[in-house]
């Protein structure tokens, strides 16, 4: 019996995915994302997979189903001791070959094993109970239990325990004399260390103090390898098990135990990173996930990336809704500067990008499309490269974008063509907005143009705005209303004094 995969309902060569680009990662802060999830390192080779967001509604409800299990903290905490377990058999392992004493390493080994044997053996009897519903860990669980009652298994625990109780026995005595240090069976003499211990207890000095942490990388000096090497000596048929035990059993691990190992942690890690941006109003969800984007929506829904930046101390991270029925494809969100509209347009790609994983999404509830491609048309810098100058450059990389966009395309678009004149900018944005709907692909697109927002029924204006008592101070909430074609420069202007008026007036003077 295979122990299968838990990302994976079949072999994963067959399942398609969504396109998204490395410059769209980085423009929707994906990447960070995906960074803080690994903080600690990608000790277990994760990050392709989280660079790999599927367009396979089964495979995404499969990996829900296994969230939706760790939801149960009990159930959690199994595979989180697991994982702790199969961790020292890593570094025990790794210290093994590190080691230079062929006894050392063959101890090294044999503890690993053993702790393999321990995170297997509670593994079996802790799952055994646990509520699962989700189709991976169902099969694990089926996986484990005939795997421990396996021959395979079973000859390991034999030769595991026959070899630590022969080392158990192993008894010798040091005495030292003058500059030499003589190995020998060990004598009648008396130990002294108790009646030691109690003559200082008498005096204060309480209980010895407990014995430092075993470091990880243990070699032995010349010396310790001398007394190793006479203690063989002395009892060679313990020793010669041990070596017979590390030739049987180089490569005791099970390759489907092995690989389990590594494709759980996508779950630990992801909700290790869900527990940190989390709190204070902030919620995540598994979204209801569809192919064909006839309604897309989510309520309190935040930047996954900012979020993980800000500390608890910090101002409390507004959440926003958005929604797209029927006929609508197009949101265009329009407002002040420093508003949050590129936050937002982050937070829809990010909520489209994770769901794809599988994983639970930044919103208190979702429903989001798989689409084939994800693609974002940010404001870019002027290159030097760029001998045709910067609004040629976009225009290429809007109609490489436009040519590769289908119904089922997500196109994220933050302030572009606003290096050209006004008149010019609204007409290619009229222009591309036309052919964004004519493809019927999802977008959203912030922009300084509010007339974009009122190009038909396929769109739907959204508007970050503003402190009614104050329209100079940001509320960072992104509403759904018609765009007001303020984009509150006459309010700085009033506050400082200058608007047309007063400023004429001045001169008048």
């Amino acid at each position: 019996m295979q122990a299968g995969s838990v990302l994976w309902p079949e072999p994963s060569a067959g399942i398609g995915v969504v396109i998204v680009d490395n410059d769209t990662l980085t423009d929707l802060n994906i990447d960070q994302a995906i960074a803080a999830v690994l903080r600690d390192g990608d000790e277990y080779e994760l990050e392709a997979l989280f660079r790999r967001p599927v367009r396979d509604r089964d495979t995404v409800r499969y990996r829900q189903e296994v969230f939706g299990d760790f939801g149960n903290d009990a159930v959690r905490a199994v595979f989180v001791e697991f994982a702790a377990g199969m961790r020292r058999v890593r570094r025990r392992l790794a210290g093994s070959a590190r080691l230079t004493h062929a006894l050392q390493k063959q101890r090294w080994l044999l503890d690993a094993a053993a702790a393999y044997i321990m995170a297997i053996t509670r593994m079996a009897e802790a799952i055994s109970g646990l509520p699962l519903s989700s189709r991976a860990l169902q099969r694990w669980r089926d996986f484990v239990e005939f795997y421990t009652h396996g021959s395979d298994f079973g000859s390991l625990v034999g030769d595991v325990r026959d070899v630590q109780r022969a080392l158990a026995t192993v008894r010798y005595g040091i005495r030292i004399v003058d500059n030499t240090i003589e190995v020998g069976a060990v004598d009648e003499e008396t130990d002294f260390s108790t009646a030691i211990a109690d003559l200082f207890a008498r005096f204060g000095s309480g209980a010895p103090p407990p014995l430092r942490p075993e470091a990880e990388w243990a070699d032995m000096n010349q010396m310790e390898e001398q007394i190793l090497d006479r203690v063989v000596a002395m009892q060679p048929d313990t020793f010669g098990r041990l070596a017979q035990f590390a030739g049987r059993h180089q490569q005791f691990t099970d390759s489907g135990v092995v690989a389990f190992d590594r494709e759980i942690h996508f779950y630990l890690l992801y909700l290790d990173f869900v527990r940190s941006v989390t709190g204070d109003g902030r919620t995540m969800c598994l979204p209801q996930v569809v192919i064909q984007p006839d309604e897309v929506r989510a309520e309190h829904a935040f930047d996954l990336a900012l979020a993980g930046r800000r500390s608890h101390a910090e101002q409390p991270m507004v959440c926003n809704d958005f929604q797209l029925s029927e006929t609508e494809r197009v949101l265009v969100v329009t407002g002040p500067n420093q508003g949050g509209k590129t936050t937002f347009a982050r937070m829809f790609g990010q909520l489209v990008y994770f769901a794809a994983l599988g994983c639970p999404v930044p919103a208190r509830s979702a429903r989001l499309s798989l689409p084939d491609r994800l693609c974002s048309h940010f404001e870019r810098a002027e290159q030097a490269a760029d001998s045709d100058g910067r609004l040629l450059a976009e225009l290429e990389r809007m109609r490489d974008t436009l040519e590769q966009a289908t119904p089922d395309s997500v196109i994220i678009l933050n302030e572009s063509f606003s290096s050209t004149s006004t008149v010019d900018g609204m007409q290619i944005g009229f222009e591309v907005l036309d052919q964004i709907i004519a493809r019927g692909s999802i977008a959203l697109w912030v922009t300084f143009f509010d007339e974009l927002a009122h190009a038909g029924p396929a769109t739907v204006s959204m508007v970050a705005a503003t402190d009614s008592d104050d329209p100079s101070q940001r509320t960072f909430r992104i509403v759904r209303r018609p765009a007001d074609g303020n984009a509150h420069a006459v309010v700085l202007a009033e506050r400082y004094g200058l608007t047309y008026d007063l400023v004429t007036a001045r001169f008048a003077q």
